[in-house]
């Protein structure tokens, strides 16, 4: 089965299934797999410590690689609505999206898109109206997700950075596990250290760290165990 329909555009422009990239985040996905199971319904937010990590391009990949090699229908969500990027590299409008459906003013059928990518579609991170924290409440935020997994197989969540603002402590409950962007060789690690921290207490289920950017080259999967995150 073909990764993108004919003749797309998306093509040439976001992924290349055989790259040295999508090879790694494969590995990551099988790494994964071993604490999570792919044959039922999956719910993944990936979030990092602070801006420029590089989370919402390895949301976006891994996404492309899961919907590729699961063979099951993905749901990519812009969960960063304050620094929203998705619809920029799909080439949609923003809205409606996610904070549309969170205020109740569009409806699943108006907000999600369909991309031109086999298995993936998209729900970008909408119009806040100025009011973004007004916006997330923890139990809308979970029935949403369950009622997105009536469709889909896959969810990744793009969340914001955790140190900055508190919205991703409000995506954790409704998610099954975190994956968490650490910056290699810039981050500092008292940074990223925090951000671990805050997740931690909000109850998140830290399912590994990706060092990204490492020797400028891959991204690298650690277990949760990485610098001790497991707490022992």
């Amino acid at each position: 089965m073909s990764f993108l329909k004919k003749n797309s555009m998306q093509e040439r422009k976001l992924f290349d299934i055989e790259s040295p990239l999508a090879i790694e985040l494969r590995r990551i996905m099988i790494r994964l797999g071993r604490t999570l199971d792919f044959d039922r319904k999956v719910s993944l937010m990936v979030s990092s410590a602070e801006s420029g990590e590089g989370k919402s391009t390895f949301a976006l990949h891994f996404a492309l690689v899961l919907a590729y090699h699961l063979q099951r229908r993905v749901l990519l969500i812009d969960g960063d609505v304050r620094r929203p990027v998705q619809h920029k590299i799909f080439e949609e409008e923003i809205a409606p999206g996610l904070a549309d459906l969170l205020a109740g003013e569009s409806t699943l059928k108006d907000a999600i898109r369909t991309t031109e990518i086999g298995n993936l579609d998209l729900l970008p991170a909408g119009s806040t109206g100025g009011r973004p924290s007004r916006l997330f409440n923890e139990t809308k935020i979970k029935a949403l997700i369950q009622e997105l997994h009536k469709d889909y197989d896959v969810i990744i969540l793009d969340s914001p950075p955790v140190v900055p603002v508190s919205d991703p402590l409000l995506y954790v409950q409704a998610v099954d596990g975190l994956i968490y962007l650490v910056m290699a060789g810039r981050t500092a690690r008292e940074v990223s250290e925090r951000g671990i921290e805050i997740f931690k207490s909000s109850g998140a289920n830290i399912l590994g760290v990706v060092a990204n950017n490492l020797g400028e080259v891959l991204p690298y999967y650690y277990s949760s165990k990485y610098y001790g995150y497991d707490g022992k």
